[in-house]
C-alpha cells in the first residue's frame, strides 16, 4: 500500500469496479461502430489538413479540384457522404456481421470530418479556410470529438462502473460527476465553450476555464464582472473586441462597429 492510500485496496474494487469496467467494455467487446466512427473521423481529419496545407505551400502530388472552373471544396463530398451513410443508416434495416458492420459507421465518420473542416465556410459563406474565422473549423472539429469520445469511451464505461459499484463508490462517482458538469457549465458560460465540451470528457480542463478569466462578450462577464474585470477580460482577449465568441452575436457587432466607425 502506497503512503498516500489510506482506504484499503479493496474498497476500490468494490466501489469502483474501473478495472472490470474496463476489461468488459473496451478489451472483451472490442472496436463498435461508435468506435469506428470517432476512429475515422479524427485520422480523415489529419490527413485532410496535411493535404490542405501542402497544397497552400505548392508541396507534394495534390491540388485543388474544379470542375467547369467551380472550386470544389471538400466538404460537398464530405455532404454527400453524410447523406448517403444517412438513408443506408435509416431506411436499410442492414446489419451485416464482422467487420461490414463498421463500413456505414467508417465512412459517416469521413464524411462528418470533410464536412466540419470547412465550418468556417457554413458560417461565413466564405472561403476563410486559413484565416482566423477558419479557426472555427477547428473548434466544431474538436467538440464533435469530444462529443464522439463520451459517446464511445465516456458514458457505456461510467454506466458499466455505476451498475457494478456499491452505495458508497455510486454516490461518489455522482457527486464527482456533478461537480465535472458544474465546472463546464460555468466554462461554457465564461465563453469558452472548447473547454467546456473537451472537459466533458476530461474535467480538469473544464476546471482551467472556470477558474480564469471570462471573455468579454461571454454571459458570465456581462452578467457578474465589474467594469475594472470587464477592461482586463478585453485586455485579455483583444480580438473579442473584433471576433464576439458566439456567431450569433456577430450582426449586431457589425452593426455596433459600422456605426461607429470602426
Amino acid at each position: 500500500m502506497g503512503p498516500f492510500i489510506l482506504v484499503p485496496a479493496g474498497f476500490w474494487a468494490e466501489s469502483f469496479p474501473v478495472v472490470d469496467a474496463f476489461q468488459e467494455r473496451v478489451r472483451q467487446t472490442g472496436i463498435g461502430t461508435i468506435q469506428m466512427t470517432l476512429l475515422a473521423f479524427l485520422v480523415t481529419f489529419l490527413i485532410t489538413r496535411g493535404i490542405t496545407y501542402s497544397i497552400k505551400h505548392g508541396k507534394g502530388p495534390f491540388g485543388d479540384v474544379s470542375v467547369g472552373g467551380t472550386h470544389i471544396h471538400h466538404l460537398v463530398p464530405g455532404i454527400i457522404l453524410l447523406l448517403v451513410t444517412g438513408v443506408v443508416g435509416i431506411a436499410i434495416d442492414w446489419q451485416p456481421p464482422g467487420l461490414a458492420a463498421l463500413i456505414v459507421p467508417t465512412f459517416f465518420g469521413i464524411g462528418a470530418a470533410l464536412t466540419l473542416d470547412e465550418f468556417a465556410l457554413w458560417l461565413t459563406l466564405k472561403d476563410v479556410y486559413w484565416s482566423k474565422e477558419g479557426r472555427r473549423s477547428v473548434d466544431a472539429v474538436i467538440v464533435l470529438a469530444a462529443v464522439l469520445a463520451i459517446a464511445a469511451l465516456g458514458i457505456p464505461f461510467w454506466i458499466d462502473v455505476w451498475n457494478a459499484a456499491d452505495l458508497t463508490g455510486s454516490w461518489i462517482i455522482a457527486t464527482w460527476h456533478l461537480i465535472a458538469a458544474l465546472f463546464c457549465v460555468i466554462t461554457f458560460l465564461k465563453g469558452k465553450w472548447i473547454f467546456a465540451f473537451v472537459g466533458l470528457l476530461f474535467w480538469p480542463i473544464a476546471l482551467v476555464g472556470a477558474v480564469r478569466l471570462a471573455r468579454p462578450t461571454s454571459y458570465w462577464a456581462r452578467r457578474f464582472y465589474s467594469p475594472a474585470r470587464e477592461a482586463r477580460a478585453s485586455a485579455r482577449y483583444p480580438e473579442d473586441r473584433h471576433m464576439p465568441t458566439w456567431f450569433w452575436q456577430r450582426d449586431k457587432h457589425a452593426d455596433t462597429a459600422a456605426a461607429t466607425g470602426e
